[in-house]
């Protein structure tokens, strides 16, 4: 299969779990509500978010492991992609395991109301061990990925995260309490992680589920990449929660309504852009792997010039429509700032830009530079969103933002520069 077809197959399937997303979203609410009151559904909200901090423990192994596998099988190197793959199964079943006796340690003291204190620790302690078995579940889709199976690796992961879904649903039907739910979510995730697991071995190129052939250097090697690239999610927490927190403390609980409403509809034009840039990641590891200095600035140059398109287009559009949008979105309690809404969308469009470029130096584990800059620039955002803000409100942190955006999309690009220049096949070895 060529490139294109692989990417356009790829575009596909991160298009359904866009889609799949919003309609999980949309659905929830009245579904829920339909069996629990408000008060008993907010009180499930804020368990089954408690498990979710646990999607950091791999600390970014699965995905530094995904790209070594993928790079040393574009240069023909099943032994040592197979080295690879295992050792990160050894880590991650240590780091698993160690999670899940945290969990169990920590749940029975979750202060939670007398009559549901039990229903809602075990439902805690059923979420967790869900969200641990997709994290080691997560090497199947990478041994997809790394034999040219991109588009199956992301629909399994998006019709696992459907199984799922679907399977808490059934409990809600069933039992109706929080542990049943629980359940029904985490039967239906173990019954796809193990599905995908052994579907994945079919043409898999040498790579075998297993712990001989794991070994110490692999996971020191990976140990670096992999905690630098957990620094994304906590510049993510800064970025989005940290702002959002600056504006409700700065200009009130009515504004953040406002602030957030006009970020959600900027960033569909940053999201727009990932779907590309996600596609292409294998493309990006396996050219890296081969050495293919020049393939790979070629894609990375067309894929830019793409994204760049996209995210213009989108946000014109977007600023055109916004005053209606806002309009029939909030029933009319959400107005339309002219200037605060430009900043925003050009805020976005930088963020589309410099996706393809974050998307590249991920892709060949040369991320370590820019996940240096990155936390002291989510600091400074947050600093001067609340100095903005107080001078001239959602403009002032539109603009802080925007700020923000534009000195990771310079420190990106140049980051991206230099491993471009990199002579063939050393682009890993450059970025440490």
């Amino acid at each position: 299969m060529s490139m294109k077809a692989r990417v356009l197959r790829a575009v596909g399937a991160h298009s359904f779990g866009m889609a799949l997303t919003i309609v999980i979203q949309l659905v929830s609410l009245p579904l829920f509500l339909s069996y629990w009151d408000a008060r008993t559904y907010g009180l499930w909200l804020m368990l089954s978010a408690i498990p979710s901090y646990l999607s950091m423990s791999d600390v970014g192994m699965v995905t530094v492991a995904g790209n070594r596998m993928m790079m040393a099988l574009g240069r023909g190197d099943a032994a040592e992609a197979n080295r690879v793959f295992q050792s990160a199964q050894v880590f991650m079943a240590g780091t698993c395991l160690a999670s899940c006796l945290l969990v169990l340690a920590l749940a029975w003291w979750l202060p939670l109301p007398t009559g549901e204190a039990v229903d809602g620790r075990l439902a805690v302690l059923l979420l967790s061990l869900a969200v641990l078995i997709a994290l080691f579940g997560g090497l199947s889709e990478q041994v997809y990925r790394a034999t040219q199976r991109s588009a199956t690796a992301a629909l399994a992961g998006n019709l696992c995260r459907l199984a799922e879904w679907v399977g808490s649903l059934v409990g809600l039907l069933l039992g109706g309490s929080f542990t049943a739910v629980a359940l029904g979510a985490l039967l239906c995730r173990a019954g796809g992680v193990l599905y995908t697991m052994h579907h994945c071995r079919f043409d898999s190129e040498g790579l075998r589920w297993g712990w001989q052939a794991a070994c110490r250097h692999e996971i020191r090697a990976m140990v670096g990449p992999a905690f630098a690239l957990m620094s994304f999610p906590v510049v993510n927490a800064l970025s989005f929660q940290g702002v959002t927190l600056v504006v409700g403390a700065t200009l009130g609980a009515t504004t953040v309504t406002l602030f957030n409403a006009y970020r959600t509809l900027a960033r569909t034009a940053v999201q727009a852009s990932g779907v590309l840039s996600f596609s292409v990641w294998p493309e990006f590891s396996r050219l890296s792997g081969q050495g293919d200095v020049v393939g790979l600035r070629r894609l990375f140059l067309r894929t830019l010039t793409l994204t760049t398109a996209i995210s213009l287009v989108l946000s014109i559009g977007l600023y055109l429509m916004a005053p209606t949008l806002l309009r029939l979105w909030s029933h009319g309690q959400i107005g339309f700032e002219a200037l605060a809404m430009a900043l925003m969308l050009i805020y976005a469009v930088i963020g589309g830009v410099w996706h393809v470029p974050r998307v590249l130096l991920q892709a060949t584990n040369a991320h370590a530079s820019l996940a240096a800059w990155s936390l002291p620039v989510a600091v400074a955002l947050v600093l001067l969103s609340f100095a903005l803000g107080h001078a001239w409100g959602v403009a002032g942190v539109s603009l802080a933002m925007l700020a923000s955006e534009a000195a990771l999309a310079t420190l990106a690009l140049v980051f991206c520069r230099r491993l471009l220049a990199a002579a063939p096949g050393r682009q890993e070895v450059v970025a440490r």
